[in-house]
C-alpha cells in the first residue's frame, strides 16, 4: 500500500480523521519516515478540511461523527457527534465507492463546496458546508500520530 490509506480516509472529513487505525486498514504505511512525513504535509496542507474526527460505522455503512472541531465548516454546518456520514454529493460511503469517493475527495481544496447527507436520529439530513484549510495544530497533531506509528514500527524491527 503506498503511504497511508488515512489520508484519504481522513478526506472524508478531511482529512481529519483522527483515524481510528492509523494507517486506515490495519496495513503499515510503506514509505520511510521521512518520505510519509514530506507527503502527508504536502498533501494536507493543501487538502481541503471539515473538521470532524470519525469512526467507521459497520451497521450503517457511513462514519459516525465521534467529535466536530470547535470552529470548523463541519460546526458552522451544524454537524453533530453521533450524526453518521452517509454521502458525500450523493455518492453513498461504502466499500463499493470506495474508488470514486477517494478520487472526488483528492481534488479537494479550501473554498470549495461539499454536500453530506447525514443520519441523525433516524432522519437523513443534507448539509452543506464549504471546506476550509488545515489549522496547523490540526495537521502537526495528525502528523504527529501517525509518525508515532512510524517509529514504533521501527522500534520493533530492531
Amino acid at each position: 500500500m503506498k503511504c497511508c490509506k488515512w489520508i484519504t480516509v481522513l478526506a472524508i472529513a478531511v482529512a481529519a480523521v483522527t483515524v481510528l487505525a492509523l494507517a486506515g486498514d490495519g496495513k503499515k504505511c510503506s514509505y520511510t519516515t521521512q518520505e510519509c512525513l514530506d507527503h502527508m504535509a504536502n498533501q494536507m496542507k493543501s487538502s481541503g478540511w471539515v473538521g470532524v474526527e470519525l469512526e467507521e460505522n459497520e451497521s450503517t455503512g457511513g462514519y459516525t461523527v465521534m467529535k466536530v472541531i470547535s470552529g470548523s465548516p463541519a460546526e458552522s454546518a451544524g454537524i453533530q457527534p453521533g450524526d453518521v456520514l452517509y454521502a458525500l454529493n450523493g455518492v453513498r460511503i461504502s466499500e463499493e465507492n470506495h474508488e470514486a469517493l477517494m478520487k472526488a475527495k483528492k481534488e479537494w481544496k479550501p473554498g470549495q463546496s461539499v454536500k453530506y447527507t447525514i443520519k441523525r436520529n433516524g432522519a437523513d439530513r443534507e448539509v452543506n458546508l464549504t471546506l476550509a484549510p488545515m489549522p496547523a495544530d490540526v495537521l502537526a497533531r495528525w502528523i504527529g500520530q501517525h509518525m508515532m506509528e512510524h517509529a514504533t514500527v521501527e522500534v520493533a524491527a530492531k
